[in-house]
């Protein structure tokens, strides 16, 4: 039971400014839709539904058993609810809808709490056939013993899951469950594997499901935030097949923040290299660490900084800035503080507890589980998250809504004042065409050169990438061979891909903001050329009238460049490829070839899941931008574009005389203020 629900607004002072924005424009929006015609209070209705349906997506990473699942549990204000404390071999993603309904499912309830989506043929044959990713590596690299191991592991893992499901599990694959309700034990039943008792037991109910569920969606109501957030809880990275890698790479792609849990015993250990790799390409605002399980250490007081200053020394190594926001914390002290109950701690925990906040006076005077839940460090996590959203996604859709709203403001005015109150319209001729014709021409033009923009970005970026890719092959071949030169044959070489990440990256960076810059002035462009055939039309009868550029489309950080690639593994198929080559141009050659491959599938992968969408949503943004200006300008113009409520609407809004003029431009003042 959660009887200190109220600390769960802890965090909610960061995001006071944007829950104020947010509510400041959704008035802006309802008084448009008054004055407005019908066409404007529809579109108004759409603007303010992307505020209210604006939920930043917060992606919980680390090892198995670092604590993610306890910590989402406490960020959820439900402790207990997703399996932690567990070695669940599975690779469901979990998502935590906070404060959001489940968008409508014809075959599930009306008011679904829990949602569970199951592999499709071909995901799960991409695993069971070839060992997924670290299968494709191995094969890639000719380690044939290491991918017949895969294969035998992967096939252990199928027969028991055919085992449990029986005759339902071709039945299954590509389906999805969904609940009106939500708890542990259903939970369990998709996303935790159980011990050997369960595996043996066909009707278990935990883990039932667990080997073929994808993902896990759970939707719950939170009041103490004010507002939506999605965490996203993904299993431990450091898996046997790399299915968990590739599912931590997608979560992370679509996803505003990254906190990344450790164990505060082995924080930044070895094996958390391969998640640093998958980190460093994100924006630094991006990642917080949450450094878990203080209640483990002997003494946090003294061993806090010492870790800290480790942690930042390993960040330095990968250029991870040291503003990356840290915070210390213990997920088992903030659900004895969230509960009111110590019962869940060990004794040693406890003590340590105690004894922490002894070493903290700022902390004297105040309510046991007051202090309990500033040593857990969620509130400074949930203020680093709120000031982050606020400042990131927050803003960005406060900026873009707020842009469309003043244009929409403006084309409001346009119509209502340049219609007749017959229901008449402007005609303006524009050498010898009409404002409808010239507009298609503007659509038709701007839909080429965003083209052509993108087409050129797209080849600059190509090159970019196989140019570092082909520098990257000869250095590496030219140091093996130096290797085999002056040591011969005998030992182990390899080379560090780190240095064609860090190109790659490079590349990436220079194409953001190339596509920043040039779309930046497109976009302002077509602005302008709108605007121009709204002051034809209009005559100098509309003051204060500007067309605000559409908004720029966000550009993701490269997370895909992190994936784990060949050169990154220190297995025995490294040491086996070695010795299966004999001789200086068998090396040169083979290393060439794999290092190439490699190298490739980080381009591709870029390419085909980053780069294509954010190219198709510049061209998507501008065509929508246009689209809507050529609806607004075509109802002014021609007689029968609008209807018989928009003429009488008109002639309501001609007749008030000053009220509605006024009230335009106090709403146009309204979002300027925001704007500054």
């Amino acid at each position: 039971m959660v009887r200190n629900r109220d600390f769960l607004r802890s965090g909610n002072a960061a995001f006071a400014d944007l829950a104020k924005g947010f509510t400041d424009l959704s008035e802006m929006l309802d008084r448009l839709a008054s004055v407005g015609d019908d066409r404007t209070a529809a579109r108004a209705a759409g603007l303010k539904a992307r505020l209210e349906e604006f939920s930043a997506k917060i992606t919980l990473v680390g090892q198995v058993k670092a604590g993610k699942s306890a910590l989402s549990n406490i960020l959820a204000a439900s402790p207990g609810l997703l399996p932690s404390d567990v070695n669940p071999w599975t690779s469901v993603v979990t998502t935590l809808a906070i404060n959001t309904k489940a968008p409508a499912d014809a075959e599930g309830p009306a008011n679904t709490k829990a949602r569970f989506t199951f592999f499709n043929r071909d995901e799960w044959d991409n695993l069971v056939v070839g060992g997924g990713r670290l299968g494709e590596l191995a094969e890639r690299s000719g380690a044939q013993d290491e991918l017949a191991d895969i294969q035998r592991q992967v096939e252990a893992m199928r027969e028991a899951t055919k085992a449990r499901l029986g005759k339902h599990f071709e039945l299954l694959l590509g389906q999805n469950h969904a609940y009106g309700y939500l708890d542990a034990e259903l939970v369990e039943r998709y996303v935790c594997l159980g011990d050997d008792a369960d595996l043996r037991e066909t009707n278990a109910k935990t883990g039932r499901f667990a080997d073929i569920t994808k993902s896990a969606e759970l939707y719950l109501d939170i009041p103490e935030y004010d507002v939506s957030l999605t965490l996203c809880d993904t299993p431990g990275v450091n898996d046997t097949f790399m299915m968990r890698e590739q599912i931590t790479l997608r979560s992370l792609r679509g996803s505003e923040l990254c906190v990344v849990v450790l164990s505060a015993h082995q924080a930044l250990s070895t094996v958390d290299m391969a998640l640093m790799r998958i980190i460093s390409n994100l924006e630094n605002r991006q990642i917080i660490l949450f450094i878990n399980r203080v209640d483990e250490l002997n003494n946090p007081a003294t061993q806090i900084d010492e870790i800290r200053s480790g942690i930042q020394a390993t960040l330095a190594k990968f250029h991870i800035a040291s503003d990356v926001a840290i915070v210390f914390g213990s997920a088992k002290w903030g659900e004895a503080a969230l509960t009111g109950s110590r019962e869940g701690l060990t004794v040693d925990s406890a003590r340590t507890l105690d004894a922490y906040a002894a070493a903290r006076p700022e902390l004297a005077g105040r309510d046991e589980w007051e202090t309990a839940w500033n040593l857990s460090g969620v509130p400074a996590l949930m203020t680093a998250i709120g000031e982050r959203v606020s400042e990131g996604a927050g803003r960005r859709l406060l900026e873009r809504v707020r842009r469309n709203a003043r244009n929409l403001t403006n084309e409001a005015r346009a119509t209502l004042v340049a219609r007749r109150a017959d229901g008449g319209a402007v005609s303006v001729d524009f050498a010898g065409h009409s404002a409808s014709a010239v507009m298609t021409q503007l659509g038709a033009k701007y839909e080429a050169d965003v083209a052509t923009l993108c087409q050129q970005l797209r080849d600059d970026l190509m090159q970019r990438m196989e140019t570092s890719e082909s520098g990257f092959v000869k250095r590496a071949t030219d140091s093996l061979i130096d290797h085999l030169e002056r040591h011969g044959e005998s030992g182990t070489w390899q080379y560090d891909p780190t240095g064609l990440r860090v190109l790659q990256r490079a590349a990436y960076l220079s194409f953001a903001r190339a596509l920043s810059a040039r779309l930046t002035k497109l976009y302002e462009d077509a602005a302008r050329h709108v605007e121009a055939v709204y002051a034809a039309i209009l005559s100098g009868g509309v003051a204060d009238f500007r067309i605000e550029p559409p908004h720029l489309p966000r550009v993701p950080a490269p997370v895909g460049l992190g994936k784990t690639i060949a050169l990154d593994l220190q297995s025995t198929w490294w040491r086996r490829w070695w010795q299966k080559r004999r001789g200086y141009e068998a090396f040169a050659k083979d290393y060439a070839h794999l290092i190439r491959a490699e190298a490739h599938s980080i381009t591709r992968d870029l390419e085909e899941n980053q780069v294509a969408a954010v190219l198709e949503n510049a061209r998507s943004i501008l065509r929508e931008f246009l689209k809507e200006h050529q609806e607004t300008i075509r109802r002014i113009t021609q007689p029968d574009a609008g209807n018989a409520e928009d003429a009488r609407k008109a002639l309501e809004v001609l007749q008030s005389g000053n009220d509605t003029t006024t009230a335009f431009g106090e709403i146009l003042r309204g979002l300027d203020e925001m704007a500054a």
